[in-house]
Formats: structure tokens, sequence, C-alpha cells
């Protein structure tokens, strides 16, 4: 009987071993080797960690700014824009960095359930005061770039005081002592600095960068009160915290080990979704109302109409996948291409809005009609 066992037991080895010999064999019957998978797995991780579309909530705010400075001014200061754009990029790169850092420390990274394999921290073998110094780095130097974009054209104490408030909130949400999205406070923060503290500053910086109308000579004079500048900031702040929003719908799991109130951890799946649903039709609501009511040129709400089947394709697959929160980890990404198409087509209706016929009849072209309401 203990000969046969033995005999059984080598069988079984030998067939383990001839098993696990052939899952490294292609059809061809060459072999492969084992080490390719998780190569090509790693470099997917980086490129999940880099997170270049987010990028864009750098660039949408100055872009709607700039086409706001355009409709009134007919104009944009260029290397201005340039610096604005390399600040605005570093000080996202510490935003993703730095959130990397503090969530690894607090063990959102290391848990076992919806965990962020993508993280920096994880990626470069746990070493989260490299990333800190890496983040820091991008923060200096962004944070150089934007002051120095906005003191070079004497654009006034009020853009420093602003862009400063904006990046002090992006550490309110998620640095200590404070870590507020942990009380599920970083939406209200996102629309608050992306919204009217980033489109505002940068609308103020970029108008003083004009130098004032090229057409007819007259001075810089922006304000927030400009007509259409804070509604397309409401919009821009509403949109990229959707980005955020979505973010959260794969993560319940890992949230709530975490401690971490996000709003899928207080609404659960199924809510957090149709809060979604509930929050884009809002949007585009808005967006007419503030059109009608003269506080968003009018071709700018068009412009926001015809991104909304972009963002009907959000809502569209996370309602269809909420019975399976992994997959809803690509509705940020579809959360990402709509607010790219909704600013490009808020910026091209703001350009165009002066240059219909209600406008021209009026002589109200861009240059030409310095603090005129449109």
């Amino acid at each position: 009987g203990a000969r046969a066992g033995s005999t059984a037991a080598a069988a079984a080895e030998v067939n383990l071993n001839s098993a696990a010999a052939a899952t490294n064999e292609d059809k061809s019957g060459m072999q492969q080797p084992p080490q390719q998978a998780p190569e090509a797995s790693k470099r997917m991780l980086w490129w999940r960690a880099i997170k270049l579309p987010m990028y864009s909530v750098a660039m949408v705010p100055l872009t709607v700014a700039g086409a706001l400075t355009h409709h009134w001014y007919g104009c944009i200061n260029m290397p201005q824009f340039g610096l604005f754009t390399l600040g605005a990029c570093l000080v996202i790169a510490w935003l993703n960095l730095s959130n990397d850092a503090w969530d690894a420390e607090t063990g959102v990274d290391a848990n076992g359930a919806g965990g962020k394999p993508e993280s920096v921290v994880r990626l470069l073998g746990g070493d989260a005061r490299k990333v800190h110094a890496m983040a820091w780095a991008c923060l200096l130097a962004g944070a150089a770039s934007l002051l120095r974009a906005a003191a070079l054209y004497t654009a006034g104490p009020a853009v420093g005081v602003m862009l400063a408030a904006a990046v002090a909130l992006g550490h309110a949400y998620q640095g200590p002592p404070f870590r507020l999205s942990y009380k599920g406070l970083g939406e209200p923060i996102c629309f608050a600095a992306f919204g009217p503290l980033a489109v505002g500053a940068f609308y103020l910086a970029l108008g003083a960068g004009t130098g004032g109308s090229p057409w007819l000579g007259t001075a810089a004079s922006p304000t927030l009160m400009d007509a259409g500048v804070m509604g397309a900031a409401v919009l821009v702040g509403l949109s990229t915290t959707a980005i955020l929003f979505t973010s959260h719908l794969h993560q319940e799991e890992g949230d709530k080990a975490a401690g971490k109130l996000s709003p899928v951890v207080r609404l659960g799946v199924p809510g957090a979704v149709k809060a979604l649903r509930t929050g884009l039709l809002a949007h585009h609501a808005l967006a007419l109302a503030m059109a009608a009511g003269g506080a968003l040129p009018v071709m700018g709400a068009v412009g926001v109409a015809i991104a909304a089947p972009l963002a009907a394709a959000v809502e569209r697959f996370a309602s269809k996948n909420a019975h399976d929160p992994p997959s809803l980890f690509k509705t940020k990404y579809l959360a990402v291409r709509w607010h790219v198409a909704h600013a490009l087509m808020l910026c091209l209706g703001i350009i165009a809005d002066p240059w219909m016929p209600w406008h021209l009849a009026a002589l109200r072209v861009p240059g030409f009609a310095i603090g005129v309401v449109y």
C-alpha cells in the first residue's frame, strides 16, 4: 500500500510539472519565457500611473480662460499662455504623485480589495519618501512658473492669491492634517479649485497679459464679473468634478477598508450611478439656463450641447456595468473624454459668439466691445 501511494504521488508530480510546462508553450510548441506577462503588466501599470489623460484638468481651465480672453480682447498672449501651461501641468503632476504617496501611507494602496496596483509608490518598491520628493519638486517648479507668468504681465495680487488657494485646496484634499478626501469633501474641493479659482485666476492674468485691445488701444481691465467668466468657470468645475466622482466607482471596497468616505461608500454603487445621471442632466440644464440669463455666451451653451452625447455615453457605461464594480474603472476615462470635448466645444462657442449676427449688428466683435455685456 505504501509503495502504491508513493508511485501515485510521483505520477501526480510529473503530471503537474508537465501541465506547468505546457502553459509556457504557444501553439507551435515553442517555449515562452514566463517573465513576458509580468513585464507587459508592469508597462501597463506605469502607463496607468502616469495618468496622462488627467492632465486635461490642467489644460481645460487655462484653455477656457484663453477663449474668454479672446472673446473680450480679440487676442491672447501666447508666451504667457505657455508659462501657465507648464506650471499647471507640473502642479497636476504634484497632485498625482502626492496623492499616491499619501494613499500609500494610509493603506489605501495596500489593501487586497480594490487597492491601486498602479500607484507610483508600489511601482517604485514602496518608497513613499522618494515619491514625496518628486512631488514637491514638481510643485515648486510649477508654482515658480505660474507666479512668473502672473508677475511678468502685472496681473495683480488677486491672481497669485487665487492660484495659491487652489494649490492649498489640493493639499487639503489629500495631505495631513486635513485629508478632506477621506471625509467625502473631495468633490467640492475639486469644483472650487479647478472651476472658479483656476478659470478666474487664468482669465484675470491672460486679460492683463493682452495689454488691452489691440484694435482700439483700450487698456486691459479684466474682472471676474465680465460676462461669461463665472458661468464658464462653473461648467469647468462641474465637468472636472465628474472625473473625480467616476474615479471612485470601482473602489468601494478599497475605500471602505481604508475608512475613506468617498461618494461611492456613502451611496453605494447603484446610488452613485444614479447621482451621476442626475448630475449630468443638471449640468446641461444649467448651461442653457446661464445662457438664457446672460451668464454664459449663447454659443458656449450650444457647444456644451454638442458634446452632450459623450456625457450620455458616460452614464450608459456606468449604468450597464453597475453590477460589476471592477469594470467601472473605465468610467473615469469616458468622463475625461467628455470633459475634453465639452471644454473644446465650450471654447469654440465662446470664441465664435461675438461673430454671430446679433453681435455683428451692434459691432460687438472681439476687441471692439470692452466692457459691453454680450
